[in-house]
């Protein structure tokens, strides 16, 4: 039986290369003025961006539903898969509890392995990415189970924000909420650890952040994937991948784009760099 990964869109991974992967991407939710929109089915980017600045509420989230993921799994064992479920951090979505409902609702001991990634955004679209090629090369789901597990760690990402605003009111500042009181005067770059936002530095203008941000990505190197990710200045992430060809050749380099999931917490001007580590 082949293995087939299962991801929720909050992995901000381009469609196109779920696609070629065959990853299933179970699409969040984002409300806007109490109406329910699928994240990437029936909102894009460019629509919820110029939505953003101007809402008089902010947008709430919610995880795919049990539903959801008990349609998405019987199909697949349907076809005779085995399903690797690698989904945001705990911490921060109920997806988890949401994917372990589906299971248990389907009864028996399907094969299913649901993973906490700890991440969230691109670095868990890079290792589901991993996740994908592996399951090229084996029919066991422990082993691909097991490996994806140890290999989680080697992916790590900095984003930059223009504002902590949106995470602010989203709720989602967790330990950068150090930052809360010089919100206007910095562009903070954070990162992902132990599933949660914790705070790196906040530069005081957008030139030195761009650059410490770029330091601190290549600090991070050698890489095995490399992907930039952006809200809403294409331009800006497409000179960061520039900027990157020591860590890959450009050409390599994944440009992401923050989702409606994520957006509705980073923001519009956010940016980021992720990689996935080589095992040292």
């Amino acid at each position: 039986m082949a293995i087939r990964i299962v991801t929720d869109s909050s992995a901000d991974l381009p469609a196109q290369l779920a696609q070629q992967r065959l990853i299933t991407v179970l699409p969040c939710y984002v409300m806007i003025d109490d109406v329910s929109y699928k994240d990437g089915v029936d909102l894009s980017p460019d629509d919820f961006y110029q939505r953003l600045v101007s809402m008089a509420r902010p947008p709430t989230t919610a995880q795919p539903s049990t539903a959801d993921f008990q349609t998405v799994y019987a199909a697949l064992l349907e076809e005779g898969h085995q399903i690797l479920s690698i989904h945001v951090s705990g911490k921060l979505s109920g997806t988890l509890n949401a994917a372990e409902q589906a299971k248990t609702a389907l009864g028996g001991d399907p094969p299913i392995r649901i993973i906490d990634s700890r991440l969230a955004s691109i670095p868990l679209g890079l290792a589901v990415l991993q996740a994908a090629d592996a399951a090229g090369r084996t029919e066991s789901l422990q082993e691909l189970t097991q490996q994806v597990r140890l290999e989680l760690p080697l992916n790590e990402a900095f984003f930059l924000l223009d504002t902590l605003e949106f995470l602010e009111k989203g709720g989602r500042v967790g330990k950068a909420q150090a930052f809360l009181g010089s919100i206007l005067r910095v562009k903070p770059i954070l990162r992902l650890s132990d599933g949660e936002v914790h705070p790196v530095e906040r530069p005081r203008t957008q030139a030195k952040a761009l650059a410490r941000l770029l330091e601190l990505a290549k600090q991070l190197g050698p890489a095995q994937r490399v992907a930039v990710i952006y809200s809403t200045e294409e331009e800006a992430a497409r000179r960061l991948r520039r900027n990157l060809t020591d860590l890959a050749p450009e050409e390599d380099i994944i440009i992401a784009r923050f989702g409606p999931t994520l957006g509705t917490y980073v923001g519009p001007g956010a940016l980021g760099i992720a990689l996935t580590r080589r095992a040292s």
